[in-house]
């Protein structure tokens, strides 16, 4: 049988080639001169950043940094476009909590290297270990990809965005307000229909009914008879995701079904396999907010240069130097 998440990326795939991408001032030329760029008012080149696995705190310099955080955060051998794509996402993130941090006037540090807090990060040692045999060639395309953008940052209405990224989609973005309850205007859902293509685009998490129970009851729901029974259609949002899923009498919300059982994202459907179980069928990987970058590289792999993929996953959304 023909797979159909194959011919829904193959459709929609023409339709997105086809659509004009919304243009960041700078447009596709990757000659122009960082005077042509609208001036970030702050500095930004060193970031305080406080290591979660060491406990200290290190001033580290901007492109330093970036490079740490894009070797931790995207597959190297990644396309050069979608390196400086992800180069100029993990320098506004940095830049954005580090204005956070000045216009409050508190904390010791800038931001952490605690993935579940703010950005990974992979010093050069690290990497050098990590990748082994690989690390001189694939630290040079690191390093050509951040210093092709050194400096450049997104910004809205001339602040630093939140630039929220994460690995692939469930087909099409979500938007943050679905997620963390705050919407900004620039991230709102898009198509991403690269996503699709990925071999990690479905993963599949099977529950017994004992423990899914056990899960349940957690939430204050019981559940009786049998599990085909238990089972309601969720509320979703319109790229998919699994917004509230009544159990038992109780609501539970997609983000803690996937936290409670681990699953790669909330855009999931949940049944009762033939052995009895409950299965998840789970879209995508991450929270599904800003940029995906299985979907940057294949938009890179398909001729985007990085200044159309930024614009693409963070519509209305301006190109700042810093200063």
């Amino acid at each position: 049988m023909r797979n159909p998440y194959i011919l829904v990326a193959a459709l929609l795939l023409f339709s997105m080639l086809l659509l004009p991408l919304a243009s960041i001032p700078g447009g596709d030329d990757q000659t122009e001169t960082p005077a042509e760029h609208e001036k970030f008012p702050e500095k930004m080149q060193t970031f305080q950043v406080y290591n979660h696995e060491t406990g200290k705190t290190e001033k580290i310099a901007a492109g330093e940094y970036v490079f740490g955080a894009v070797a931790a955060e995207i597959s190297p051998d990644s396309e050069e476009e979608a390196l400086k794509a992800q180069a100029v996402v993990c320098y506004t993130f940095a830049c954005r909590k580090k204005w956070q941090r000045m216009q409050s006037g508190q904390g010791d540090y800038d931001l952490t290297t605690d993935p579940s807090k703010d950005q990974a990060y992979l010093g050069r040692q690290q990497a050098k270990e990590k990748w082994g045999d690989k690390y001189t060639e694939w630290a040079q395309r690191l390093d050509k990809a951040v210093d092709a953008v050194s400096g450049l940052l997104l910004t809205y209405e001339k602040e630093p965005i939140l630039a929220a990224y994460h690995c692939i989609s469930g087909g099409k973005t979500e938007s943050a307000e679905n997620v963390w309850g705050q919407d900004y205007p620039y991230l709102q859902p898009v198509e991403s229909v690269g996503d699709l293509l990925s071999p990690e685009y479905l993963s599949e998490v099977r529950v017994s009914p004992d423990q899914f129970k056990e899960k349940a009851a957690g939430w204050g729901a019981v559940l009786e008879g049998e599990p085909s029974g238990w089972l309601r259609e969720p509320v979703r949002s319109r790229s998919g995701t699994v917004l509230t899923y009544t159990l038992g009498g109780k609501e539970v919300t997609g983000r803690q079904l996937r936290a409670d059982f681990g699953l790669r994202s909330s855009n999931f459907d949940l049944a009762v396999g033939s052995d009895g179980q409950l299965v998840f069928t789970v879209r995508g990987y991450g929270h599904g907010v800003g940029m995906s970058q299985y979907g940057a590289n294949y938009m890179a792999a398909q001729g985007s240069a990085y200044l159309e993929i930024l614009s693409w996953y963070y519509p209305g959304c301006q190109l700042a130097k810093s200063s």
